[in-house]
């Protein structure tokens, strides 16, 4: 492997991260929990994680601590979560934040105004569509109630201050959306609230999400909004067969997706050769590279890049930390995400692949200009 191209000389934009909290975890099966996609009662296994080896002994360099879990935890336990969000962010060169607004819940993290201050960068917010739309339904009397105020709510995205929205239908019902008639939908959303408890629902009807889905769809169309979709690995409880970016295919192959940018997040990891083709042959989609978030280690998310870059333009490829609560995620994200790109990069220089110049201009593209120009207005 040729030694990686240096590239702390770029900054980056987190295309894609949930706020941290503003308390930190209260134990230490709670702090490994952040880092871990199975269920909180096996959070030890986090521990384990070579991704999280790595972090414990990166932070342990630049805290001053030893280099073990337990001084790593208490040293930034100790820090004031502002003043270590502000220290992160511009010891990484990270100039932006693009935020998931669905989870963690919003009264237990930094909102996007306060990360904004704290951190000393712009803040672009996502509304993520099946919380509200979990809210609208538990307050809803009736299904076109439900649904007039639904289209309000994605109609007004911009209005509101969010810079595009985010779904995570592939949790609940998977990528293969279908076109369900409205009867279908309003038969789902009697089922789901049928025994409605507590301020939300968590919709799980599929008739019902494809349905959402395909209107907020047509919202983003008309405020020419981006809209992100998980894809790939995430939490124990999607099914991950289900996850498949190529589930896609049939929704951009009709009018329904046309014209609207479409992220797949976290590489599609381990779909990222399904993910990067569906970027290298649809004008609208993006492929995400997540580096912090699923906890991938090294070598999966050095050929999670080299997929990416042998396939999709690298226009259509940008980099993210999903950091999930802690401000220590988006700083090792976007320094994972310089070396492991880094890594790849030289080898397509190595090989001829790439020029120098084009070297810097991939590297520009995939950190930060891809994601100016999709959540804040800006050109590369």
């Amino acid at each position: 492997m040729q030694d990686p191209i240096d590239l702390t000389a770029f900054p980056v934009v987190d295309a894609h991260l949930h706020a941290p909290l503003r308390e930190f975890p209260s134990g230490l099966d709670d702090y490994r929990w952040q880092w871990y996609e199975g269920r909180r009662e096996y959070a030890e296994l986090g521990a384990d994680l070579t991704a999280y080896r790595w972090a414990i002994h990166e932070l342990h360099d630049e805290l001053g601590c030893e280099d073990t879990e337990a001084a790593v935890i208490a040293a930034v336990a100790a820090r004031e979560p502002g003043a270590w969000l502000r220290e992160t962010l511009a010891r990484e060169r990270v100039s932006g934040l693009v935020v998931d607004t669905g989870y963690p819940p919003p009264e237990s993290v930094f909102s996007p105004a306060e990360l904004a201050e704290a951190g000393g960068v712009p803040v672009s917010p996502l509304l993520r569509i099946e919380h509200r739309a979990g809210e609208l339904a538990a307050t809803s009397t009736s299904f076109a109630e439900f649904v007039e105020r639904f289209d309000a709510v994605v109609a007004g995205t911009r209005a509101a201050g969010y810079a595009g929205l985010k779904s995570v239908i592939a949790y609940r019902s998977g990528l293969g959306i279908g076109r369900p008639e409205r009867a279908q939908a309003e038969e789902a959303f009697a089922r789901e609230t049928r025994s409605a408890a507590g301020p939300t629902l968590r919709l799980t009807e599929k008739h019902l999400l494809d349905f959402l889905l395909l209107r907020a769809l047509e919202a983003a169309r008309r405020e020419e909004l981006p809209f992100q979709l998980h894809t790939g690995y995430g939490d124990r409880d999607i099914d991950l067969r289900a996850a498949n970016p190529l589930e896609l295919r049939p929704l951009l192959e009709s009018d329904a997706a046309r014209g609207v940018p479409l992220v797949l997040l976290h590489g599609s990891y381990p779909y990222s050769r399904e993910g990067a083709w569906l970027a290298a042959v649809y004008p609208n989609v993006y492929l995400d590279v997540a580096t912090c978030i699923p906890p991938l280690g090294w070598s999966a998310l050095v050929e999670t890049w080299r997929v990416a870059l042998a396939v999709a333009p690298f226009t259509r490829l940008h980099a993210s930390s999903d950091a999930a609560g802690l401000v220590e995620h988006i700083g090792l994200g976007a320094r994972r995400a310089r070396a492991s790109l880094g890594a790849v990069l030289a080898e397509l220089h190595h090989i001829g692949s790439l020029s120098a110049a084009e070297v810097e201009e991939a590297a520009a593209a995939i950190l930060a200009g891809t994601a100016r120009r999709l959540y804040f207005g800006a050109e590369q």
